[in-house]
């Protein structure tokens, strides 16, 4: 078997056919179906309070970053202009 040396520990180098049948585990469709199920009854929703809270707070964020970068860019402008004597 050939060897790859990772820092101090050595790791077997195997060939892919291996590696591939390794990480695909053979799960049947209704066995992945039921674990989903599963998964799936134990997400928290949030509440509509908080969905609302939470997206007023998304558009005030996305509204104050665009004013900044408005402000910015205007900043920037008006130097790059000066800089390079543009305009009247």
């Amino acid at each position: 078997m050939d060897w790859a040396l990772s820092g101090s520990v050595r790791i077997p180098r195997l060939p892919f056919e291996t590696i591939w049948n390794l990480t695909m585990a053979k799960v049947s469709p209704f066995k992945f179906l039921q674990e989903v199920r599963q998964e799936a009854a134990k997400i928290t929703w949030p509440t509509w309070r908080e969905t609302v809270i939470t997206t007023i707070m998304v558009v005030v964020m996305a509204a104050l970053a665009g004013v900044f970068f408005l402000l910015v860019d205007q900043v920037i402008r008006i130097v790059v202009t000066f800089v390079l004597g543009i305009g009247s």
